[in-house]
């Protein structure tokens, strides 16, 4: 995971600023999941805090954050983010090597960053790390499929190099539940998604797209101008001056045995 943290140089302000959060009733519902006295959630790949804002915002009395983040940005952001809130510890790791104890958490959480880690390496990170009764969770925001969604994401698949197969792409982002229900050491993994919805002028649509490493892609390449230029077309020609986004937030989980 280390080397991917470099794709996100530069966008950690941007990241913080521009992608959305995540619904605190999803995590409301993880903490009672819990069937441990250990009292640390972590949240792994926390990037800005997005994801750890949320589940400071849910976080049951006595419980305390670990926020592991490998990128400098990031984590320079996310410091800051949280120099106030005494429950939240930022600390430098990888998925795959959190710096905790063994089975010192009861909570384990990764928002929208699972794809980017190994897999079997971070399944094994996360048996050691959870005591019995805590709780594995893949969290992941999806955009509903509008017209300048799939308007935008055929731009992204026909510019962006690694970006061919967008569908297969998204799809690679989080494990089936039977992939997590086959982890050793876990219970049989639920689902549940939660849906909500936000407005977005053209310029906010735009700045959520470029918070992502494929578009950047495509910007280190031929310009950020260009770049701003070709969206600017697309959601001109796709949408209003605003358009309500519907998002699907769904939440994997495993409990640990």
């Amino acid at each position: 995971m280390l080397e991917v943290a470099d794709r996100f140089d530069g966008l950690a302000e941007t990241y913080a600023l521009h992608r959305p959060g995540y619904p605190t009733e999803a995590f409301d519902h993880l903490f009672q999941q819990t069937a441990t006295d250990k009292r640390i959630a972590v949240d792994v790949g926390a990037g800005p805090g997005n994801s750890t804002a949320a589940l400071r915002d849910a976080l049951p009395a006595g419980w305390l954050i670990t926020a592991v983040e490998p990128g400098h940005e990031m984590r320079r952001v996310l410091t800051r983010s949280f120099s106030d809130a005494p429950c939240v510890q930022v600390v430098n790791g990888l998925a795959e090597a959190v710096p905790l104890p063994d089975g010192s958490a009861g909570l384990m959480a990764a928002c929208t960053a699972f794809h980017w880690f190994d897999r079997p390496a971070f399944y094994a990170e996360a048996a050691r790390v959870l005591a019995p009764g805590g709780v594995l969770a893949l969290v992941r925001n999806r955009r509903v499929p509008c017209a300048v969604i799939d308007a935008l994401n055929a731009y992204i698949a026909e510019h962006a190099i690694e970006v061919s197969d967008h569908a297969r792409r998204e799809a690679s982002k989080e494990p089936s539940v039977r992939e997590l229900s086959e982890v050793t050491g876990f219970s049989t993994a639920r689902s549940r998604t939660y849906a909500w919805r936000e407005e977005r002028d053209r310029r906010g649509l735009i700045d959520l797209y470029l918070t992502r490493s494929s578009v950047w892609s495509i910007v280190r390449r031929t310009g950020l101008r260009r770049v701003m230029d070709d969206l600017q077309a697309v959601c001109a020609a796709t949408m209003g001056e605003t358009v309500t986004l519907d998002w699907e937030t769904t939440v994997k989980w495993a409990r640990r045995r």
